[in-house]
């Protein structure tokens, strides 16, 4: 080669490294993530279509049934660009659902091939779908020891320092002991702790006071009723909502409150997760005489929409899957996923678990019946519900499933078969569904003793007040009260004996304690007995009502209270009547339901789930726990641990909690309980992860440019009070938060007034309290992890509102009277509301505000609505510590 000519061929050379360069550039930054997002449901690891794979440059090079689907620098014949370039209506679009690419995509896209088509050369295609790591069986990992003794006494802790060591981090020391216990104190019961109770904790000196202090927290009702909030963020507790104040209830369903305060009552008693989810699913097919327990199906009953059966049984696969499996199954409602090997049939199959499902309506203990409520009832008719207990029951026993295409429902595939029910077949596992049984009690609740014993005692009430009338009458010598009382005497004594009657003909037919046939009889005659003489004391009554009404000398009252007598006279014949032939027929003692079977689909689904080889249910709830007590879990996208969701952090650690909590390390253990959740707890916050400090480090602080994330937790993570906190620890540190557990919901209008915990008041899609909301309470519909916001609202909340005003009051009359110097009031405050004491600095400025306050107030004479100038100060110097960064902060 000429030498004039080496520089055009360099530059030739250049100019090819640069377009071969750019290519590769461009493949990686917008090619490929453009084919994963569009392309690769169809033509990669999951499926196949036409032969064709598109998940590495190469493969789309090779081509499939119709050959290449790109040809480098092809730009004008690339059946690729031809394909996605075509209108959106046109018949082999691609891609064939979705919006079309758009013409910057598709300009990417001929950049592309015109360079070259490259992709890198060690690319390798996607693994199988199958193989995904949160597919597979999780194994307990080895927890080898570490250099650091201090990191070996917890598996926890070996798992984390072996990542430290392997960055060459040094975590920060252990936090101070008032740091650590206002730390357990809000992550364990969601309030921190007591002026008294730092003060013990400090002067403990045994090496297991630490332990003894979370061991307390543990047993502490008040952890329940906190975690409860937790959990129901995950399981998407709502309260019913939609036009309330017609009422008109749209979604959820009154008196769900029930299973909210099982919940509580669950965690309380520490009851196996996997038991609970059991009972949430499918209590009423595993557990039906446990009545105490069918609140759990509020679980279901809260994806409740009155509007459109559909969207009731969308709502339970997706928010079943991604609450319990981890899985966005609601991705494959319209077609197959495009990540996770699940298929738009499996979709369908798992709807059809919920299928025959329907919302009922049940008799609670000390409630009055609620009777049959009408669930799909419309305008005037409707009334809000207050009694009784929502729950589920299959009740559809044969509603086909049937598939229906693009997410609509009325595109529905009328001749296709009826779809069965089914799980993911690639989790494997086994799912056996089996027709249950119910005992009669199910079906028929007036079979319940506590039905029973309530009516018998409401019946034996009403004769012994008949009785005390007529001894009343008879005392008096007054022969016309005499008359009437005698009369509902009678009646009264006619209806208890029937209802015990009645019970009797329930025990024979239901529990064969007796002839049917001659019980029923019985109880028939004994009904109409009662109601023929009901029918009497009526009579008498209107009888005695004419004479008052003639004595009067009142035409109208005349003339009504004969129409009356009419009346109770035709009553009376006819009652008599029927009593001439009774029959066998009486009344149930309450609602009977007709399905006296269950399809067991629901309870083989929470068997299926629940299984420990399940490789999905106990990491779910593993990262779930974890992150709540650090602020972060493991898979950042804990309703999603499939392919298109986030990678752990620490894989190790997660597959050791998942394991550990299916089962226990020491079985020998009388706490360590298989799935139990206390004994997770304790693992972690007895860390020495958990316990290390915080903070503060400088921005060079080796660990921090090695680990800016914290991703090996080489410092405990800093975090806000979720909105629950903040409001229960500003009534509980001014003394005011009222302990009472369960019961209805408190109108979300009351949560600057009311004093119960925040966990009690309305929470639903509509709306929540105006205070919890500023903080990012949880969004009812969806709030797998909730998000925290820096807003100024949420300090002019805490600086002006009438609940940190009125709190600020209480604590200061409080410790006013018992701290009469300025000195010594301000270190009770401080460790009151912040549970430590004020450094010197804080001492000092607290002094000066005190000070500044009183000076600004107008000296007037005391008074219960104007306190003097000293208390008034103090009043501001608590608000001022309500608003302090570590009284918001869990440290």
């Amino acid at each position: 080669m000429p030498v004039c000519m080496r520089p055009v061929a360099l530059s030739l050379v250049c100019l090819l490294f640069a377009g071969w360069a750019r290519a590769g550039d461009l493949y990686l930054e917008k090619i490929k993530p453009l084919l994963r997002e569009r392309c690769l449901a169809c033509h990669g690891a999951l499926a196949q279509k036409g032969k064709l794979r598109l998940d590495t440059a190469a493969l789309a090079h090779q081509g499939g049934r119709a050959g290449p689907a790109v040809v480098a620098g092809q730009v004008d014949d690339s059946p690729l660009l031809e394909r996605v370039s075509r209108s959106e209506d046109a018949a082999g679009r691609m891609p064939p659902e979705g919006k079309p690419l758009t013409a910057e995509q598709i300009g990417w896209l001929k950049e592309w091939i015109a360079a070259g088509a490259r992709g890198p050369a060690d690319e390798k295609a996607e693994a199988d779908p199958k193989s995904h790591w949160s597919f597979q069986k999780p194994v307990r990992p080895e927890t080898p020891p570490v250099r650091d003794p201090a990191w070996n006494a917890n598996p926890i802790d070996r798992l984390i320092a072996a990542r430290h060591q392997k960055l060459g981090i040094q975590p920060l020391p252990v936090t101070d002991r008032a740091t650590l216990l206002r730390r357990v104190y809000l992550d364990l019961i969601g309030l921190p702790p007591t002026a008294d109770e730092l003060r013990a904790f400090l002067a403990d000196t045994r090496p297991d006071a630490y332990e003894r202090v979370v061991d307390r927290l543990l047993a502490d009702p008040r952890h329940a009723e906190h975690w409860a909030r937790h959990w129901m963020d995950v399981w998407r507790y709502s309260d019913w909502y939609g036009r309330r104040a017609v009422p008109d209830v749209l979604n959820s369903y009154g008196q769900i409150w029930r299973w909210r305060d099982w919940i509580v009552t669950s965690l309380g008693r520490d009851r196996p997760y996997d038991e609970m989810v059991r009972l949430m699913l499918a209590a009423d097919e595993l557990a039906p005489l446990a009545h105490e327990d069918q609140p759990a199906t509020g679980f279901v009953a809260r994806n409740f929409f009155r509007w459109n059966y559909n969207n009731w049984m969308r709502d339970n696969v997706e928010h079943t899957a991604k609450a319990f499996l981890g899985l966005t199954l609601n991705c494959c409602h319209c077609h197959d996923h495009k990540y996770d090997p699940v298929t738009q049939d499996e979709y369908f199959r798992f709807r059809a678990i919920f299928e025959p499902v329907e919302i009922r309506h049940d008799r609670w203990p000390g409630e009055e019946d609620p009777g049959v409520y009408p669930k799909y009832s419309y305008g005037a008719a409707y009334k809000p519900i207050t009694t009784g207990m929502v729950r589920v029951m299959d009740e559809r026993l044969t509603a086909p499933t049937r598939k229906y295409s693009r997410g609509d429902e009325r595109n529905v595939e009328k001749d296709a078969p009826a779809i069965p029910p089914g799980v993911p077949a690639a989790l494997g596992g086994t799912f056996q569904v089996s027709e249950v049984k119910l005992p009669p009690e199910s079906w028929y609740p007036g079979l319940r003793a506590h039905v029973r014993q309530e009516e018998t005692a409401k019946l034996t009430k009403a004769r012994d007040e008949a009785k005390a009338t007529l001894d009343k009458a008879r005392a008096a010598k007054d022969a016309p009260a005499e008359a009437l009382a005698q009369a509902r005497l009678t009646a009264a004594q006619a209806t208890l004996q029937a209802l015990k009657l009645k019970i009797l003909a329930d025990d024979a037919r239901y529990r064969q304690t007796g002839d049917p046939a001659t019980a029923a009889g019985l109880a028939a005659w004994a009904e109409k007995q009662a109601a023929t003489e009901q029918a009497r004391a009526t009579l008498v009554e209107k009888e005695q009502s004419l004479a008052t009404a003639t004595k009067a000398a009142k035409p109208e009252g005349v003339t009504a209270a004969t129409k009356a007598l009419d009346e109770a006279k035709a009553k009376l014949g006819a009652a008599t009547k029927a009593l001439e032939n009774p029959g066998d027929t009486y009344s149930p003692l309450g609602a009977r339901y007709e399905t006296t079977t269950s399809t067991g689909r629901r309870s083989a689904l929470a068997r299926w789930i629940t299984d420990p080889s399940n490789p999905l249910t106990a990491r779910v709830a593993a990262n779930h726990l974890w992150g709540w007590h650090f602020g972060q879990p493991l898979v950042t996208t804990p309703h999603d641990l499939g392919r298109s969701g986030k990678p752990p952090a620490n894989q190790e650690l997660l597959d050791w909690l998942a394991v550990e909590l299916m089962h226990p390390t020491n079985a020998s253990d009388a706490k360590a309980s298989p799935w139990s959740l206390k004994r997770l707890h304790r693992l972690i916050v007895t860390s020495r992860t958990y316990q290390t400090r915080s903070g503060p480090t400088p921005a060079d602080h080796p660990a921090r440019v090695k680990d800016t994330d914290n991703l090996t937790l080489w410092r405990y993570p800093l975090g806000r009070m979720q909105a629950e906190v903040v409001r229960d620890s500003l009534l509980h540190v001014a003394g005011q938060l009222d302990g009472t557990r369960g019961g209805p919901d408190i109108p979300q209008d009351q949560a600057l007034v009311s004093k119960r915990r925040s966990l009690y008041l309305t929470h639903h899609g509509e709306s929540r309290a105006v205070f919890l909301d500023l903080f990012d309470a949880a969004n009812p519909c969806e709030a797998y992890q909730r998000s925290a916001s820096v807003l100024p609202q949420q300090a002019l909340a805490l600086a002006n509102s009438e609940l940190t005003h009125s709190l600020a009051r209480a604590l200061a009359a409080t410790l006013h009277p018992k701290q009469p110097a300025d000195n010594t009031f301000i270190t009770a405050a401080f460790e009151q509301v912040l549970a430590r004491q004020p450094t010197p600095e804080e001492q000092l400025a607290a002094q000066e505000y005190l000070t500044a306050l009183r000076e600004s107030v107008p000296a007037t004479a005391p008074s219960k609505d104007k306190p003097d100038s000293a208390l008034r100060a103090r009043e501001g110097l608590i608000v001022a510590l309500f608003n302090h960064t570590d009284f918001l902060t869990i440290r």
